[in-house]
């Protein structure tokens, strides 16, 4: 049976740029599917939808949008993000787990794709190791983590207060920790959330 193929998004404007990047996905041995944005909305939308592993990004759609680039990774841990280097982006190029630049051969761009696949393969299974905690328990969690109370959760999700009450107690009984600080530590320490992250 053949692996699921690697969902790969580019958000790039350019169309040659997208052209060039998918027929060198395409003519690898990397079974993919490949979709395009042409921005940080569209992204956010392709999120909710379908299961993205990997996105090519170009960093000047990055630029001042900071918040919505941490929201992203904070969501989706396991997804990595792998920039464009034009040499005139750098901060935003830190915002990547990894990049590439258009002077790069097909054979560099196929093997930081491979690298980052491997990459989230591992960071899923680590995530598989958050004692089995579901996708919204990871999010109410990080809502804990950073202090709201059960009334903001269910705004900032969308659901209902009950809700929040039963994520709360199925991350407490599957973690074994109670406190707010314990479960602060039990999400550093499972990297579900980075220390810096931590609104205060």
């Amino acid at each position: 049976m053949l692996n699921s193929p690697l969902h790969i998004v580019i958000l790039e404007s350019s169309k040659i740029i997208f052209e060039g990047l998918y027929s060198i996905l395409y003519q690898s041995d990397i079974h993919c599917r490949v979709y395009r944005v042409e921005n940080i909305d569209e992204l956010s939308d392709m999120l909710k939808t379908e299961n993205i592993n990997i996105i090519i990004a170009n960093p000047m759609h990055f630029v001042n949008r900071d918040k919505e680039i941490k929201k992203i990774k904070k969501e989706f841990p396991s997804l990595s993000i792998v920039g464009i280097d034009f040499g005139i982006m750098q901060k935003a190029v830190t915002e990547t787990n990894a990049a590439f630049t258009l002077y790069d051969t097909p054979e560099h761009i196929i093997h930081l794709i491979s690298r980052m696949d491997s990459r989230n393969k591992s960071l899923s299974k680590n995530n598989d190791d958050n004692d089995n905690l579901t996708k919204r328990e990871i999010e109410v969690l990080t809502c804990i983590v950073n202090g709201k109370l059960n009334k903001e959760i269910a705004e900032e999700l969308n659901i209902s207060i009950h809700t929040v009450v039963r994520h709360r107690k199925n991350i407490t009984t599957k973690t074994g920790i109670r406190s707010q600080s314990g479960l602060t530590i039990y999400a550093i320490s499972k990297k579900i959330v980075e220390i810096e992250d931590i609104e205060i």
